[in-house]
Formats: structure tokens, sequence, C-alpha cells
């Protein structure tokens, strides 16, 4: 269980909802309560170090355990073009286990039930890599503002329960209790905040207005890119320093 321990536990927003499930709570209750610094980004650990959900006899929320607790000890990497890599990573030599060089990844993916995480991340990572695209042709450099309202809307945004409830009320329809429908929709209203977003911008620029990209947005973009490993997560968002797709 020594792999349990002084590891920075990332969290994107599929495995917030997944835990959050298993603990009985809404995303948002799971953030307040389980994450650093309730941000949903990285999960708390005790004083020694340990995460917070290593027991004495493992892992307690085994069935909903993030990808990189699947995947130990291998790490995943995908290129921008698509290109999926797996290397290995050498366990503490205290880690409890067998581990031996026979099998396939494939088998272990499968045995791990990963597949549905790689499938979230890689969604995930799909829609920051079209912000990002949008942001950069939008700020044209400029920078844009980002104040605690925003980053709290970008919070609310990227919570996958309140996401979905603000959504189905306002359409007036049932929310969908299975988690990978909840996942699609999540990721359906993040493209509809994109595209809302690309259109107020084009109907800014048509009519020679300066309008920056919405703040919200640049908050969310760096929040779920931290969330994902691609870089810490900022004090303050600034667009100025948007990674260049």
């Amino acid at each position: 269980m020594n792999c349990c321990r002084h590891k920075r536990i990332k969290l994107d927003p599929y495995e917030v909802a997944r835990l959050a499930r298993n603990r009985g709570l809404a995303t948002s209750e799971f953030r307040a309560a389980w994450t650093r610094d309730g941000a949903g980004l990285t999960l708390q650990q005790t004083e020694s170090g340990a995460c917070a959900f290593l027991g004495s006899d493992g892992c307690t929320v085994y069935p909903d355990r993030p990808l990189v607790c699947r995947l130990y000890p291998l790490g995943r990497s995908v290129s921008v073009d698509g290109t999926e890599s797996f290397c290995h990573i050498e366990p503490h030599p205290q880690s409890t286990g067998k581990y031996t060089r026979s099998g396939t990844i494939a088998a272990f993916l499968a045995a791990q039930d990963a597949h549905p995480f790689m499938r979230a991340m890689d969604d995930y990572y799909t829609w920051l890599r079209a912000a990002l695209e949008y942001l950069n042709e939008a700020t044209d450099g400029e920078g844009a503002s980002v104040s605690a309202d925003d980053q709290n809307g970008a919070l609310e945004l990227l919570d996958m329960d309140a996401a979905i409830a603000r959504h189905c009320t306002a359409a007036k329809v049932a929310e969908p209790k299975d988690i990978e429908a909840r996942r699609q929709l999540h990721l359906a209203i993040l493209d509809q905040q994109l595209g809302a977003d690309r259109r107020e911008h084009a109907i800014s620029k048509h009519n020679k207005g300066t309008r920056a990209a919405t703040a919200v947005l640049l908050a969310a973009v760096y929040l779920l890119g931290a969330s994902l490993g691609l870089w810490p997560a900022p004090a303050v968002p600034d667009s100025r320093a948007l990674p260049q797709t």
C-alpha cells in the first residue's frame, strides 16, 4: 500500500463524480470534503502523506478509484495526433501485489476496468484543446481579467452534478442517472458553453467591438488542464499565458 502514499492524485470531473457517488455525496459536497482547497483537482491526503481513502485493508473506494491508481505501475500518454503510449513505472519496493512481465497491456487495462476512465480523460482533453484554440484566437495576446466570481463559475461549470442540475432545470428535463450518460451530458454542456462564447465573440468582432473571451471559460480551461495534470493550478489565470495549440 506504499503506492498510496506521498502521491498527488489528480482528478478530472468524471473521477470526482465516480468518487462522489461512492461516498453518497453530490460532486460539490465531495469537492469540499475530500479534495485539496475544495477545488476538486487533487485528492486530500492525511498528515502522514497517505491518500485520504487508504484504509487498514487497502483502498476504501476501490471500485471507483481514479485512473492513475488503475494504471499503476503503468503510465499513459496520448500525443496531439491521438497516438497512445504506455511506460512502466518502477513500483515502490515495499508495494504489495505481484509484478511480472507476463500478459499484455490490453489485458491489464481490461482487468482494471480502465477504459471508461481513459475515455473520459480523452474526451475532456479534446474539449480542452478546442477551448484553448478558441481562447488563443479570441484573446489575441491581450489578456483577460479573471475574478474570484469567474473562478467560482468555472468550478460550477466543471462540477458535473451542478452543471447537469442547472442544465436540466433550465431545459425542464429529468437528469440522467447512469454515470456514463451523465459524463456525456456534461461534455455536451461544456460544448454548449464554448459554442455560445464563440457566437458572442463572432458578433462582437463583426460589429467591430472589442470583447475579451469569457473569463469563466478561461478559468475553466486552466482548472481542467490542472486536473488533467497538464500544468499546475494557477492562482490567477491569465490568457496571456495560455499554452499554444
